[in-house]
Formats: structure tokens, sequence, C-alpha cells
């Protein structure tokens, strides 16, 4: 996969459920959690680094 189209993708998927599984974790919801109520098309990784990334520069600010 190139760097433009890894890039693309990463930037759709943030924009598409980003938003809400940033509302989801500071709600208090795991990764487990958002994926055993909200089904999102997505693979389990991907909201695993959604969340880790979003912990790990929440903590920075």
């Amino acid at each position: 996969m190139s760097y433009f189209t890894d890039a693309l993708s990463t930037f759709t998927k943030d924009f598409a459920y980003g938003g809400a599984i940033r509302h989801l974790v500071d709600e208090g919801y795991d990764v487990d959690r958002i994926i055993r109520e909200f089904h999102y098309p997505i693979p389990r990784e991907n909201i695993e680094k959604m969340v880790a990334d979003y912990q790990s520069n929440k903590t920075v600010v």
C-alpha cells in the first residue's frame, strides 16, 4: 500500500469514527465495550490504535 493510500485510509476512518470513539473513551468505555456495543465496521486493531493514540496524546496535553 502506498504512503498516500495509507494516509487517506487513516484520515477517512478517523473522520468517520474517530470523534465517536474518542467520546466513548472519555465516557469510560474500553475497546471491548466499544466493539461489543457499537459494531463499528473497522478492525479491532484500528480501534485499539485510535484508543491508544488518543489516551497517550490526552495525557500529554
